[in-house]
């Protein structure tokens, strides 16, 4: 009987565990996906042209706690971003060339990724972390 209940007992207890971590599992996912959205949203809604736009990708650097949001309380968002050119070279926003209308090094695209990390949990267990990566492009305006 003593074996029984031990053993019901340690399957109970590993059940809550992967429950917890299942749910932290799905909050930092949910973290990350706010974070993505915020990036493309600093990205774009605030620029009009693409070197205003490569511009606020080599500036931006979101780090965001969720203290106050129901159901990601003890979670965090790290997020960044990198532009390439169609290329494949790194964006030079400080380059008038790169952005003339018709531009003579031919970049007439910029290429967008952002990077958010979603973390959840204490640090001490439970911890979880995802990561994802959007793209994006603008063209020559």
């Amino acid at each position: 009987m003593g074996v029984l209940a031990l053993t019901i007992s340690r399957t109970a207890t590993q059940t809550n565990t992967a429950t917890i971590q299942e749910l932290t599992n799905i909050q930092s996912f949910y973290a990350a996906e706010s974070g993505a959205q915020r990036g493309m949203q600093a990205l774009f809604l605030t620029t009009t042209t693409r070197n205003a736009t490569d511009a606020a990708c080599a500036n931006m650097a979101i780090n965001h706690n969720f203290a106050g949001v129901n159901g990601l309380q003890m979670c965090f968002v790290v997020v960044s971003c990198s532009c390439r050119y169609q290329d494949g070279s790194a964006c030079a926003h400080g380059s008038a060339a790169n952005y003339l209308p018709a531009s003579p090094v031919g970049v007439t695209k910029s290429f967008y990724t952002i990077r958010s990390v979603g973390t959840c949990g204490p640090a001490d267990h439970f911890r979880a972390q995802r990561i994802i990566e959007v793209g994006a492009y603008r063209e020559q305006e």
